[in-house]
């Protein structure tokens, strides 16, 4: 939530398109278009640092590299890292604010402290991926990374069960994507907002989101009817 206010609240400041203006001090005028703006990259980037703790907590890295370290080793490693990273992120940071909460002397609970608490906790968090980042690195090259073609200790094979749940996901992927473009050509932040698109388009993504529930509660029927038995 501090990223995302911090997000929102810079991006009418260095943008200035849009028609509503809120409100205006000297040369800068506030303007609700950018504000929204800035709330849905905000939002965006959450969501990304989401979607990587989620995967880092249900895909191991080491079965993200054996999946793709051949096709797109460099890639794989990346997104291996950020899910990786993107946990210990967020618990440094919860670790911050409790360490900072417990401390008498950290300033009154106003809005304002609040939100200055948060940008320093933002820029903290942001030096220590820095760093862990360069410490990273250089873990690598002295392992030789890029020096050849990788290994593996264990080989990983595709079985006739995977092949329909992938096919199935792939579909509904690319019918979400397809859906995802056309919304987002329909859409317009400036020089007004414009309304959203038809419901339905919003199906495939929501269907992706709800596979696993469905999976899960498909499995849990199944043992029950066999259980019945």
């Amino acid at each position: 939530m501090p990223l995302m206010v911090l997000v929102a609240a810079v991006n009418p400041l260095l943008s200035q398109t849009g028609q509503t203006t809120l409100f205006s001090f000297g040369p800068v005028a506030v303007r609700l278009e950018a504000v929204a703006w800035g709330v849905a990259m905000g939002a965006m980037l959450a969501g990304a640092l989401t979607w990587f703790a989620v995967c880092s907590a249900i895909l191991p890295a080491d079965d993200l590299r054996d999946l793709l370290g051949n096709v797109v080793p460099t890639l794989a490693l990346a997104v291996s890292m950020v899910m990786r990273l993107v946990p210990e992120l967020l618990g440094r940071a919860r670790a911050s604010r409790d360490a900072r909460g417990a401390c008498t002397c950290a300033g009154s609970p106003g809005a304002a402290s609040s939100f200055s608490r948060g940008v320093e906790q933002v820029g903290a968090m942001v030096m220590w991926a820095l760093g862990e980042s360069v410490e990273r690195a250089s873990s690598m090259a002295s392992r030789g990374w890029g020096a050849g073609r990788r290994t593996h200790w264990r080989r990983a094979r595709w079985t006739v069960g995977d092949w329909p749940s992938l096919i199935t996901v792939a579909a509904i992927s690319a019918a979400g994507v397809g859906c995802a473009l056309w919304l987002g050509s329909l859409w317009t932040y400036a020089p007004r907002m414009s309304v959203p698109g038809p419901a339905a388009a919003y199906g495939p993504v929501a269907l992706l989101f709800a596979w696993p529930c469905l999976a899960a509660a498909a499995e849990v029927f199944l043992s029950r009817k066999e259980g019945g038995r």
